[in-house]
């Protein structure tokens, strides 16, 4: 990393801090990112409701169904590569 790229980085940094320090509320601020991620079940409605093959009122448990596989998939991943890893 150049001099330049450093001090941007820290001036990038002081900025976020700033930007933190001035925010009233957290939750509300970081909430629609918390709703678009695929550890939400909010996520996973969503991914649902537009794929259009599940019946509106089974959505809520489709998206459960979907959020499991999601994390088991990732529980797999993991355990393969600790297994790589030793």
């Amino acid at each position: 990393m150049t001099a330049d790229q450093k001090r941007l980085s820290a001036q990038r940094a002081i900025a976020a801090d700033i930007s933190w320090a001035r925010t009233p509320n957290r939750a509300e601020r970081t909430e629609a990112g918390r709703k678009a991620s695929p550890m939400s079940l909010d996520y996973w409605i969503a991914k649902i409701r537009t794929e259009g093959i599940v019946r509106e009122q089974d959505i809520p448990a489709a998206a459960r169904n979907a959020h499991r596989a999601h994390m088991r998939g990732m529980s797999l991943k993991a355990a393969a590569r600790r297994k790589r890893r030793s």
